[in-house]
């Protein structure tokens, strides 16, 4: 049995004050197809492209590859990953981390 090939997908992760954006390019993947989870402080995305053909279409030409993709992301000190969320469109998925409480910037006041 092949073991199959995974393809790391481009990625980019953004901070806010109050959280994390990460953002990956896994396109021609549904969100059935898509396995995310955090160990510790490790972002773990693993894909699993099902695409067949619809009843009655034969493929005759393809100039493009559907691929499984994977990578592991180390999550900042800061971040909280209790809070992970994702959402999935268009081949991007993006993903929020917000980050602790206690190392989010505060306004004090003076009295």
């Amino acid at each position: 049995m092949n073991e199959p090939k995974y393809i790391v997908p481009s990625a980019s992760m953004k901070e806010r004050p109050e959280d994390f954006e990460l953002t990956f390019e896994i396109p021609g993947v549904g969100k059935g197809e898509t396995e995310l989870h955090v160990e510790n402080r490790t972002l773990v995305l693993k894909t699993h492209s099902t695409y067949q053909n619809p009843a009655g279409f034969k493929e005759v030409a393809c100039e493009f590859e559907r691929h499984d993709y994977a990578i592991s992301v180390d999550l900042p000190e800061t971040a909280d990953p209790a809070t992970v969320a994702a959402s999935l469109e268009n081949g991007i998925l993006r993903v929020t981390v917000k980050k602790r409480p206690e190392t989010q910037a505060r306004k004090i006041e003076i009295s």
